[in-house]
């Protein structure tokens, strides 16, 4: 195993230095700054928004000029910037008044290569790096198929994978992720949990929990706590989307049914089974939980569609009834992945790879009302047959005992 890791690591750094090339190669002399159009950065958790979430300020630079989207909650807020060289970076000169006045007169210190770091009247620190889409979608593929699908895979089939990764990776590989430039607390508790439900599914799976009645219930809880926490987030934020959304939560939480069958497979590879977890309540879950994401955190979306596509994927056409653990296992890989991923890229690179996505409040609205639309459609079927006893033949909502 040791060799293993090992091997993983040079292996990771390899993959650092070839998108380091790729970088280099993709850079324009001609495009000021650096030889980089574009730059992004991001704040998160306080430094956000009182409660919490994020905030993505897109810089996409053109003479002597520069135009700053910036994406928080359900708007897109767009002014552009003067641009003008000074002594130890950039200085942007804008109106006062306008849709992002935080940058008016900012200046862009240089803080090394491919990086700025603006200080923002709230006392916040932006750090900025330069952003190459094709080159992110390029490492979005390979975090998809490799870091996530066969990640998951690798964990449900490799005891000892499970172990390694969410037992001893969590600690030993705390002096790198110190590095990864998570100063909020946000971040660290994230993984950590993430990291905690991994380890309890694992113990699930190979340790005799599943003989325990309370293990179940805890399975479920886990989740439903999880979806609760992301309630609470929309409802503080009270903008329409998120109050929709927050509704869309409720349901998907009051939905949930038959945790008490929640059982360990005892055929190879002894996966954790949620046999009345529904392909309908799941597809609800995936619209509520993108929408949230969308609406909350413009900074991390791009990845979340990745992670919550994934065990829907395992789950609907590797082993139906893993869902759950599928969720818990690539929200696991993502969270230490990332930590990984920002530590080494910054130090090996230093470029941005998570794009913002498309934003606007009809974007927003829509999301929402999609969302709560699909959640309350399962919920009216599913309190249907609890009520009546009668259910759509060729749907599932809760009626039968497995699925599988």
């Amino acid at each position: 195993m040791v060799i293993t890791v090992r091997v993983a690591r040079h292996l990771f750094a390899v993959w650092m230095l070839c998108l380091g090339l790729l970088a280099g190669v993709s850079a324009r002399a001609d495009v000021p700054p650096d030889g980089y159009a574009r730059w992004i950065g991001a704040l998160e958790g306080s430094e956000a928004h009182v409660h919490g979430g994020s905030i993505v300020y897109d810089l996409r630079f053109a003479g002597d000029s520069v135009t700053v989207e910036k994406s928080v909650g359900p708007r897109l807020h767009t002014q552009r910037f003067k641009v003008s060289e000074v002594a130890n970076g950039l200085k942007l000169e804008g109106d006062a008044a306008g849709t992002v006045p935080e940058l008016a007169g900012a200046l862009l210190e240089r803080s090394g290569q491919r990086h700025f770091s603006v200080r923002l009247p709230t006392d916040a620190q932006l750090q900025l790096r330069p952003s190459i889409g094709w080159l992110s979608w390029l490492h979005y593929a390979f975090f998809f198929g490799v870091v996530l699908l066969l990640g998951n895979e690798l964990v449900r089939h490799k005891k000892a994978a499970a172990y390694t990764l969410f037992f001893v990776f969590p600690i030993v590989l705390i002096p790198l992720w110190l590095h990864a430039g998570f100063d909020g607390l946000f971040r660290w508790v994230k993984l950590y949990s993430a990291v905690v439900g991994a380890v309890f599914f694992t113990l699930y799976r190979f340790n005799g929990l599943d003989r325990f009645k309370w293990a179940r219930v805890v399975v479920a809880a886990i989740l439903a706590v999880n979806i609760a926490e992301a309630v609470s987030q929309d409802y503080a934020f009270g903008e329409l989307p998120n109050l929709l959304n927050a509704a869309a939560g409720i349901l998907n939480i009051v939905t949930l049914s038959r945790w008490m069958g929640i059982k360990r497979d005892e055929s190879a590879p002894h996966d954790m089974l949620w046999p009345g977890m529904t392909t309908f309540w799941i597809i609800a879950y995936d619209a509520w939980n993108i929408t949230f994401v969308y609406l909350n955190f413009p900074s991390t979306v791009f990845y979340t569609v990745a992670i919550i596509v994934a065990p829907t994927l395992a789950a609907l056409f590797i082993k139906k009834g893993t869902w759950l653990q599928a969720r818990a296992y690539t929200l696991a890989i993502y969270m230490m992945y990332i930590f990984s991923f920002h530590a080494l890229a910054e130090q090996y690179i230093g470029l941005h790879f998570s794009l913002p996505l498309p934003r606007s409040e009809g974007i927003a609205m829509t999301m929402a009302i999609v969302s709560l639309g699909l959640n309350a459609a399962y919920a009216l079927l599913h309190f249907g047959w609890k009520l009546t006893g009668r259910a759509p033949s060729q749907l599932q909502v809760g009626q039968n005992a497995s699925v599988i």
